[in-house]
C-alpha cells in the first residue's frame, strides 16, 4: 500500500559552486560519505549531488513528517547493480518510517542541463 508520495526539483547552479570544496560543511550534513565518494567519481559531481539532493528532499516530503532535527544525510540513495536508485534510511528517521509504517521507497531520478528533478513513493 502507498503511504507517501515526494518530489522536488533542484537547480544544479545552485550545487555547482559548492562542489569546489566538498570538505564544506554542507556536504556532510546532507551526503553520506559513499554518495560523496561516488559523487566525486563522476564526469559532473554537480549533476550527482543535485539529484541525491532532489531525492532525499522527495523522500523527506513522502514521508510528511515536520521535523527540522532530521538531517538529510539520514537518507541515502545508492545505486543497485543495474543502476536503480536505492533509498536507505539510517539513524532516527529509519526509527521514524518504520514507526509510522513504512518499509521501503522506489525513487525516480533525473536530470537535464540545469535542474535535477526526484520522486519518490513510500509502501508498507
Amino acid at each position: 500500500m502507498v503511504l507517501g508520495v515526494g518530489t522536488d526539483v533542484v537547480n544544479i547552479d545552485r550545487i555547482r559552486p559548492l562542489c569546489d570544496d566538498v570538505s564544506d560543511p554542507f556536504f556532510e550534513r546532507v551526503y553520506t560519505p559513499y554518495e560523496r565518494r561516488q559523487a566525486m567519481a563522476r564526469p559532473d559531481p554537480a549533476a550527482y549531488f543535485s539529484t541525491r539532493f532532489a531525492g532525499k528532499e522527495a523522500v523527506f516530503k513522502c514521508l510528511g513528517i515536520d521535523n527540522s532535527d532530521i538531517r538529510l544525510c539520514e537518507i541515502e540513495i545508492i545505486e543497485s547493480e543495474g543502476g536503480q536508485p536505492q533509498v536507505n534510511l539510517l539513524g532516527d528517521l529509519k526509527r521514524i518510517a518504520e514507526k509510522k509504517g513504512f518499509r521501503r521507497f522506489n525513487i525516480s531520478l533525473s536530470f537535464e542541463s540545469e535542474y535535477a528533478l526526484a520522486f519518490a513513493l513510500g509502501q508498507d
